[in-house]
């Protein structure tokens, strides 16, 4: 190294140097090496102590570090070099979309699974029912203590004893089963079939349940007061807010409940069954495993939950919209189907 550049070196690290510009660096020829330096202190040169020997890359380390803690002393901050920030390294491509997915909850559904961003796809409502329907099934199975042979036998018994009775009725009122797709909408979309199948709607609404949803709601919004006071809670009997206000729900809450009838794969019951026979006028027979077997809404007397026998529904003729009811027959749990007019 040339002389002029081991001074500039000694003087910046002495102890009673004060900050100056450092000397301008000349280029080095290819064969020189900057690590021929000898210590400051001890003046011992590399040829007599290898320990003192610095790398070209570690000698402009240590000089750009003496100038930091130059210019820290200069500012008051004392002696000491700062510690040295660890940056961490970018994340991959891949990672960040993971991430946003690990942020959605406890259910590990992120916004753009919801259709909310990133470009994910909106779910279709089957597909959200089934996700739920999953979830309620996996919470049983593991909420549930082990498997019963006897609870198992008994559930099968039922299973086949509905299938028995709702095939009996079907053969006594001359229909057969059509079945719906399970994805939450299944009673509105029964409804719908039969209602086209009796030309009181046009026939390409037969599979939309979106039609018959806005029926019911309408009719409820409309009517309140016969059905706001056995309603309890927007979310269910079974919920705490079902103790709320008297058990009756709130002018602001069954505008919200109407709201999930309309827009919602919320399931309808008995409540929205009732304000579809009122809207279209017309009774509608709920076949089931029972007692009763046959659940009649609306008709002669506009009874709510009337009780008739197969016979009895074949006598009212073939102006009455008939599906099925089914708690047992469906491994996902409870559904509807309609029952059409057997070829």
């Amino acid at each position: 190294m040339p002389g002029s550049k081991r001074r500039a070196l000694k003087n910046l690290l002495s102890p009673h140097h004060s900050p100056a510009p450092p000397a301008p660096l000349h280029p080095v020829d290819s064969g020189t090496s900057l690590a021929s330096i000898s210590s400051a202190q001890s003046g011992t040169s590399i040829a007599t102590d290898p320990g003192n020997y610095m790398s070209d890359e570690k000698l402009e380390q240590d000089l750009e570090l003496e100038k930091m803690r130059q210019r820290e002393q200069g500012i008051g901050h004392g002696g000491g070099l700062p510690p040295a920030e660890t940056v961490p390294p970018p994340a991959p491509s891949g990672m960040i979309g993971r991430q946003g997915e690990l942020a959605g909850g406890q259910n590990g559904q992120s916004q753009a699974g919801e259709g909310g961003g990133g470009g994910g796809k909106k779910k279709s409502s089957k597909q959200k029912f089934e996700e739920r329907q999953a979830r309620k099934k996996e919470a049983m199975l593991n909420s549930a203590p082990p498997s019963n042979p006897e609870w198992d036998a008994q559930l099968e018994k039922e299973r086949q004893e509905e299938i028995r009775v709702i095939s009996d009725a079907c053969t006594t009122l001359g229909r057969e089963i059509h079945e719906i797709t399970p994805d939450g909408h299944c009673m509105y979309h029964a409804i719908a079939h039969q209602l086209a199948s009796l030309g009181m709607i046009p026939s390409d609404q037969a599979d939309n349940p979106g039609y018959t949803r806005q029926a019911a709601a309408r009719y409820m919004m409309a009517n309140p007061e016969e059905f706001r006071f056995f309603l309890p809670s927007v979310n269910g009997e079974d919920t705490a807010e079902a103790t709320e206000h008297e058990g009756v729900m709130t002018e602001e809450e069954y505008s919200r409940y109407c709201g999930n009838v309309q827009n919602t794969g919320e399931w309808g019951g008995e409540p929205e069954i009732q304000a579809l026979s009122r809207a279209f006028k017309i009774p509608i027979h709920v076949i089931q495993r029972g007692p009763p077997t046959v659940v009649s809404h609306g008709g002669v007397n506009d009874t709510a939950g009337g009780s008739l026998t197969p016979q009895q529904s074949v006598a009212e003729g073939d102006r009455v919209v008939r599906i099925s009811y089914h708690r047992r027959m469906y491994g996902l749990g409870e559904h509807y189907n309609s029952l059409a007019k057997a070829a």
